[in-house]
């Protein structure tokens, strides 16, 4: 994030996938906070969709689906309204929410599990993976 002028501000992002390229994160939604006094913004992006949202103060970018070792990158012009007493911008942090199905973090898996159940309870061979962002926030 650089603010060039009181009216001007732009944000640079580059977004990286650390996992394998076989996998693919879902539903990611990153949150970009932006000055409370913004008006207008120009948002270019490589992947997936992104819109400031003035409700949110915050430039929202969803990606369905996002390759593992991919690289994603957003730049955004704000205009900003020029304030009477102008105040110093805290930056809050972004924000990352994303899900990595057949993927476990911790590198936990299911080797072996026996159900003993003596009404008749039909068993499917089957172990869901998934890997969820919980509260994922990157200070800038």
């Amino acid at each position: 994030v650089q603010e060039e002028s009181q009216t001007k501000c732009s944000i640079n992002l580059k977004v990286i996938a650390n996992f394998s390229d076989k996998l693919f994160a879902t539903h990611v939604v990153i949150k970009i906070p932006v000055p409370k006094n913004t008006s207008k913004s120009k948002i270019k992006n490589s992947f997936g969709r992104a819109k400031y949202e003035p409700e949110q103060n915050a430039i929202v970018w969803r990606i369905k689906r996002f390759p593992g070792t991919a690289e994603c990158m957003l730049s955004a012009d704000m205009e900003l309204v020029r304030l009477v007493r102008p105040k110093a911008w805290d930056r809050p942090p972004i924000n990352v929410e994303f899900q990595v199905p057949m993927f476990t973090a911790s590198g936990v898996h299911v080797r072996f599990l026996r159900v003993y159940d003596k009404a008749g309870y039909h068993t499917n061979r089957w172990v869901r993976y998934i890997t969820k962002a919980g509260g994922y926030q990157i200070k800038i």
